[in-house]
């Protein structure tokens, strides 16, 4: 099976495209393709920032406000990569104390599809309002203002946040069923806490 008919399946067909893919004796360049494809685009969302004037809200890294976008283009592609690895490895050395099936990179992989399907929740609007930032179409902090006061536009915010979070659990628990062959509930915890050590690693170092 080629990489687009996989993308396409794990938003179509989750479970079927992700047996499909441990099949698959390159399935795991297929899945480091995969993050690499939300790696160049949120690199290309902090170089926006950088050239509409955006700053981020509180960052956890002491780095001043105002050139915080310049050092962050280039910590986003390998914390994410970083993420990536980390949480398939916890959740692969915990799948140990449930069972003996499933490997690393069928982990690495089915994650890394879940990783970048699940981004392009948030990933269009992060993209294109960098860019009409950039280009000066609309105000870039004056949005992030928007973004983090009572506004419309933070309520459509926490709508895409809450389907980024909701992918991410559903596409990281089908991948974790599918590769360790353990139960719904097993799978449902073992994703979302795949979850929660990615994003929590991401997060250190792009707000």
């Amino acid at each position: 099976m080629t990489f687009s008919w996989y993308y396409k399946g794990t938003i179509t067909r989750p479970q079927s495209t992700f047996e499909a893919l441990l099949r698959d004796n390159k399935s795991l360049p297929k899945g480091f393709r995969a993050v690499l494809i939300t790696a160049v685009l949120y690199s290309f969302v902090y170089l926006f920032l950088i050239f509409g004037g955006g700053q981020p809200f509180s960052p956890w890294l002491d780095i001043p406000l105002e050139t915080y976008y310049r050092y962050n283009v280039f910590f986003c592609a390998p914390s994410m990569f970083a993420g990536w690895i980390l949480a398939a490895g916890v959740v692969q050395c915990l799948s140990r104390l449930i069972t003996a099936v499933g490997t690393f990179e069928q982990i690495l992989s089915v994650f890394g599809f879940g990783i970048s399907i699940a981004s392009w929740t948030t990933g269009i609007h992060d993209f294109l309002t960098s860019f009409l930032g950039a280009i000066h179409i609309i105000n870039q902090r004056d949005y992030e203002l928007a973004l983090n006061t009572p506004t419309i536009w933070r309520t459509l915010l926490w709508i895409q946040m809450i389907a980024y979070l909701a992918c991410f659990i559903i596409l990281f628990s089908k991948g974790t069923k599918t590769v360790y062959h353990i139960t719904t509930w097993q799978s449902l915890i073992s994703g979302a806490l795949g979850f929660i050590i990615y994003q929590s690693f991401f997060l250190i170092f792009n707000r």
